[in-house]
């Protein structure tokens, strides 16, 4: 079910970029700007900081609106990562599970 619904996605992504190229491409840059801008904000400290990165996610949000068809492929690749990072398989397998301390 995993890999025809990233096969799906996959199509939907070729066919929305082939169609919507340089909007995907702002609508992605300035997702990437908000997001970073956004993460620096959580862990500023001083009031210039944060203003300087409100402003940026500020920027970022609006190239997004600016461009809303490439809202699309910008969400069709970040469905992509989500399921492949969703089902992504855990290697749980510890060597010192049976090794317990010595006592007498």
């Amino acid at each position: 079910m995993r890999g025809l619904m990233i096969a799906i996605l996959g199509v939907i992504l070729i066919a929305l970029i082939l169609t919507l190229l340089w909007p995907a491409i702002m609508a992605a840059i300035g997702a990437v700007l908000g997001f970073w801008a956004f993460n620096r904000l959580r862990i500023a400290k001083s009031a210039v900081d944060k203003v300087l990165y409100s402003i940026l996610l500020g920027i970022g949000a609006l190239i997004i609106l600016a461009n809303l068809k490439g809202i699309l492929v910008v969400a069709v690749i970040v469905a992509i990562i989500y399921f492949l990072m969703k089902n992504r398989r855990k290697n749980n397998h510890h060597k010192n599970t049976f090794d317990y301390p010595y006592t007498k």
